[in-house]
């Protein structure tokens, strides 16, 4: 595999998103909200003007497809590891229109992408709505036991989580959503996922029920989720 030579390109810039595939893969499929790892090169369509390229750096390039201009968001679903695709993207899914700030605002972009491997992240859980009155103590169920390395206290975890009010089951936060996982230091975080998740095992998944005094503390302490009990739902992925 070898870098691209884009053409220039005739007549007027069009309008809407046009995608063209050069090859088509035979590999995994990316869908939206995958994480993908990719080479490419960028051109702007008026001038054939090169203003980006990964074949330049010498390094393919990962990243969630969540986090990136519209036009790749809308243009690589679908496409399968080994193939390579054009995009030629207007400005209102690229960068914007000219004057927006960005140096390639109100430009048309043409892109030629090899999709070299697609990470599909897991499925948002679903989180029943909860029955009765809120617990007073944090509450530990194991939906699926692990059995990777032990968490132990004080660890840096690597998780996808998925959070929700207990009244309202409204979601606050998900990595899932995001499509990346997250590592931290269990000190660094809310008491309850500190008591709550030492004795997990990579590849389990298990779900807190956190009151407010062990979250973010009682209504008025001045987070948006004061005086609120949290339902988080926790995969741990890995631990130091």
């Amino acid at each position: 595999m070898s870098k691209p030579e884009i053409e220039f390109q005739d007549g007027p810039a069009p309008t809407e998103l046009v995608i063209k595939d050069l090859t088509v893969g035979d590999g995994a499929e990316a869908t939206p909200g995958a994480k993908v790892e990719v080479h490419y090169v960028g051109v702007e369509f008026d001038t054939g003007e090169e203003f980006d390229s990964s074949w330049n750096r010498g390094e393919s390039i990962t990243f969630p497809l969540a986090g990136l201009i519209a036009g790749w968001q809308e243009g690589i679903p679908g496409m399968k590891v080994g193939g390579r695709r054009q995009l030629t993207i207007p400005p209102e899914l690229a960068y914007g229109p000219a004057g927006s700030g960005h140096r390639l605002s109100g430009k048309t972009l043409v892109f030629v992408i090899d999709l070299l491997d697609v990470k599909v992240p897991p499925a948002v859980p679903v989180v029943e709505p909860a029955t009765g009155p809120a617990p007073t103590e944090l509450v530990v169920e194991d939906i699926t036991v692990g059995d990777g390395a032990e968490a132990q206290p004080g660890a840096v975890v690597d998780v996808h989580y998925h959070g929700v009010e207990y009244d309202t089951n409204d979601v606050f936060d998900s990595s899932f959503s995001r499509g990346e996982s997250v590592k931290f230091p269990l000190g660094r975080l809310i008491p309850g996922w500190q008591e709550g998740i030492p004795g997990m095992k990579v590849g389990g998944r298990r779900k807190l029920t956190v009151p407010p005094e062990l979250a973010y503390g009682p209504a008025g302490s001045g987070h948006p989720l004061g005086g609120k009990t949290l339902v988080f739902i926790i995969d741990l992925l890995g631990t130091n």
